[in-house]
C-alpha cells in the first residue's frame, strides 16, 4: 500500500462540527447508545442494526423488500458486518486490512453458497461520526475504500467500483456477479448526498441484487409478482462532495437495472455481470475482475 499517515494521526488531524450540531433525531438517538460510556461493541452493533432496519440508507434494502414480501435486508444473518471499532483503527493501515479482507473473504464463502448479498464494513469511532465535510475527512474516506478494494488503490473520488460475488450454480458451475460498493458517512446529512448518512462514523455498503436474485431461483424460489424488473441505482464509491465540494458525478450514478429480467447479457452489454454472472473457475472464487468505471 502507498505510504500515508497512520489512522490515528489522521483522525486527530479531521476538524470537527461545531458543537452541538446536530444530525436529525434518529441518528442523534442512535449515537447516545453507540458512543455511551461503557457501551460494549454487541451493544453498539445493536444500536446500528436497529437503525438500519428503520432507515434503509441503500437501494439493496429497498430492492429486497420489493422482491420478497415482508424481508429485509438490514437485518443481522441477511448482511455480513465487520465492525472496525477504535481499538481497531489504534492499530493502523496492516490491522485494518487483515481483518477487513479476512471478513471479506468469509463473506464470499457464504456468498458461493447463497447465503448472503450484502456486505457492511462499519468504521466507527467519535470523530469520525462528528467530522466536518472537507479535504481531511475526504482523503481518509479514500485511504479507508483502499483498504477494502486494496486491488483497486489508491481508490479515486467519483469513481464506480464494483465488487465481486460468486455464486455457485445448481448445475455444479460458478458465476461472478457484480456487486455495488458506496461509502456512507454521518456528515453526509443536509448535505449533496443525504441519503448516504448513517451513525457511527462511515461506512461501506456493498451489495449485488443480481446476485441475489440469482440466489433464488437457485433455491427455487419466485420473486413477488410484479416485481419482475426492480431497478436498481449504481453509485460511486466516494463522491468528491465528501472532500472537494461537488463534484462531477458518474454516468453510472443513474443507472436503473432490470436485474430480475429473464434474458442472458453480451460482455459487451452494461448490464452483464450485474444481471447475469460471468462464469469462472473455482481458483477465481475470491477474484476481482471489474475495472473502474470514471466520472465523465
Amino acid at each position: 500500500m502507498p505510504t500515508q499517515p497512520s489512522v490515528t494521526e489522521a483522525l486527530e488531524a479531521l476538524p470537527q462540527v461545531a458543537p452541538g450540531t446536530r444530525f436529525g433525531p434518529d441518528i442523534d438517538t442512535a449515537h447516545e447508545g453507540m458512543f455511551a460510556p461503557g457501551a460494549g461493541r454487541e451493544e453498539r452493533e445493536a444500536v446500528l442494526w436497529a437503525w438500519l432496519d428503520g432507515a434503509e440508507p441503500c437501494s439493496f434494502g429497498r430492492f429486497v423488500e420489493r422482491i420478497e414480501s415482508g424481508a429485509n435486508a438490514a437485518k443481522p444473518g441477511s448482511v455480513d458486518l465487520c465492525w472496525i471499532g477504535e481499538d481497531d483503527l489504534a492499530r493502523g493501515h496492516e490491522h485494518l486490512a487483515a481483518k477487513v479482507w479476512t471478513a471479506r473473504a468469509a463473506w464470499k464463502r457464504r456468498a458461493i453458497a447463497g447465503e448472503c448479498s450484502a456486505f457492511l464494513i462499519v468504521f466507527t469511532h467519535p470523530r469520525l461520526a462528528y467530522a466536518r465535510p472537507g479535504r481531511r475527512l475526504g482523503e481518509l474516506c479514500l485511504a479507508l475504500a483502499g483498504v477494502y478494494l486494496s486491488e483497486c488503490a489508491p481508490v479515486e473520488y467519483d469513481t464506480v467500483y464494483a465488487e465481486a460475488l460468486p455464486l455457485r450454480r445448481a448445475n455444479g458451475g460458478t458465476a461472478l456477479f457484480k456487486a455495488g460498493t458506496r461509502m456512507l458517512f454521518t456528515g453526509a446529512h443536509g448535505g449533496p448526498h443525504h441519503e448516504r448518512r448513517m451513525p457511527g462514523g462511515v461506512a461501506i455498503s456493498v451489495n449485488s441484487p443480481g446476485h441475489y436474485a440469482a440466489s433464488l431461483a437457485e433455491r427455487g424460489q419466485e420473486p413477488r409478482p410484479g416485481a419482475a424488473a426492480v431497478p436498481y441505482r449504481v453509485g460511486v464509491l466516494v463522491p468528491g462532495a465528501y472532500g472537494q465540494g461537488a463534484g462531477p458525478r458518474s454516468a453510472s450514478e443513474g443507472l436503473r437495472l432490470g436485474c430480475l429480467t429473464p434474458r442472458e447479457f453480451s460482455v459487451s452489454d452494461p448490464e452483464h455481470g450485474w444481471a447475469s454472472g460471468l462464469p469462472i473457475g473455482d481458483d477465481a472464487m475470491l477474484t476481482n475482475p471489474w475495472e473502474p468505471v470514471g466520472s465523465r
